[in-house]
């Protein structure tokens, strides 16, 4: 261990220490995470055996889904501090958001295996961190979100059987970190045992009501906890299913009411869950709603037009043209800014950037008119489109002639 481990700040140094780290949980919590890490490191230089800004750091990292460097820095915060209920909490949230980054990018059925050993270290961390904060209604309300994603990985492959997902599990993913004390870390294939066997929706069921017992005005676990009253729902037979969406209902409407300042985004999430159960009107209107607040939030659009689809609206056909012109101009923006990323990162030339003229969309050309990433393209000239190739009759006939 060197010497700024070992060895406390002076009170100058102390003063300055305290700052940084203020201003880092300030930035991390506005969501400025790449100025957070660097308060951090900032303060961890002036003292190394600084268990609080480790972990913090680790939160920081984990929000830019920094894998490695955040499962270093938990396993770094709790090997100085071994009881340190918010660092194991915070890992744990660190494995659900990886989780879904990664299923969002899987192309594998390994990938999707690999789902269940990061849902079940999480689970393992999350259990540590409530028998060492059990009045922390925020480590409740994210396990009850763990155990819902973990349900989730176990009704899909039965709800969509034609994908031929399973619920196997892999070896756990390569970047945990030593294991902090006795909790599960990485192991050999042959010593990873079968998906933790858990009723996941009971489990998380309890999760949610002991953070809403502990915060009775905890808007986001009420949220989260009518995501798994939904996903339960959908393998009950019609007549149950629908009271149990009335249930999910009721608890996303409670939420909305805690929400004084309008930060839950749930208005898809309705529009969707009232579709499921058939109520079209009142998933048309939650959907309108959600757009009024958000005019990019494409899945309540999509969810419009589905249920004016089924309520046989007579305008319903233009409604789903005009949501099909949308989905298509933001497919092409989302092309393009992929680009824009692998050019920044390297992995793409500018000149290897094809069809650019099949993308033409108002913001597809404000961004390349306005961001840097593409300056020496403008330079350029885009090779124009053979016009015979746009009309095959034309040239079939000039040739002919």
């Amino acid at each position: 261990m060197t010497d700024n481990h070992r060895t406390r700040p002076t009170q100058g140094a102390n003063a300055r220490l305290q700052k940084l780290a203020q201003d880092g949980e300030v930035r991390r919590l506005n969501g400025e995470y790449t100025k957070a890490i660097e308060c951090f490191t900032q303060a961890l230089a002036i003292h190394g055996g600084y268990a609080w800004a480790y972990a913090h750091r680790g939160a920081a990292r984990a929000a830019i889904d920094d894998w490695d460097q955040s499962c270093e820095d938990f396993g770094k915060a709790l090997d100085l501090r071994h009881d340190y209920g918010w660092a194991y909490a915070h890992w744990a949230d660190a494995h659900r958001s990886h989780a879904i980054y990664r299923l969002g990018t899987a192309d594998t059925l390994a990938e999707w295996r690999e789902q269940h050993a990061l849902i079940d270290s999480a689970l393992a961390y999350f259990d540590e961190a409530a028998r060492l904060s059990p009045g922390s209604a925020w480590t409740f309300a994210h396990q009850g979100a763990a155990y819902t994603y973990k349900y989730w990985l176990e009704v899909m492959p039965r709800l969509l059987p034609m994908l031929a997902l399973d619920d196997g599990r892999a070896p756990s993913p390569a970047g945990a970190g030593a294991a902090p004390r006795g909790l599960p870390g990485p192991r050999p294939a042959s010593a990873v045992p079968a998906a933790r066997r858990v009723d996941a929706a009971a489990l998380g069921l309890e999760s949610f009501e002991t953070a809403c017992r502990l915060n009775p005005r905890y808007a986001w676990a009420f949220a989260f906890k009518a995501c798994l009253l939904a996903l339960i729902a959908r393998e009950l037979p019609e007549d149950e299913m629908l009271r149990k969406l009335d249930e999910a209902r009721a608890c996303l409407l409670n939420g909305l009411m805690l929400d004084v300042n309008r930060r839950l985004l749930v208005d898809a999430p309705v529009a969707k869950l009232m579709s499921c159960a058939g109520n079209f009107p009142l998933s048309v209107a939650t959907g309108i709603s959600g757009i009024e607040k958000n005019p990019g939030d494409l899945v309540s659009r999509y969810f419009i037009a589905v249920g004016l689809k089924h309520m046989n609206d007579p305008h319903a056909n233009t409604v789903i043209e005009q949501t099909r012109k949308i989905l298509i101009s933001a497919r092409r923006d989302i092309d393009l800014m992929l680009d824009g990323l692998a050019v920044l990162d390297g992995t793409k030339s500018l000149d290897s950037v094809t069809n650019l003229h099949e993308r033409m969309t108002v913001e597809s050309i404000a961004l390349l008119a306005f961001d840097p990433t593409w300056r020496e393209l403008r330079a350029s000239r885009l090779p124009q489109a053979d016009p015979r190739e746009a009309n095959p009759a034309t040239t079939e006939s000039q040739e002919n002639s």
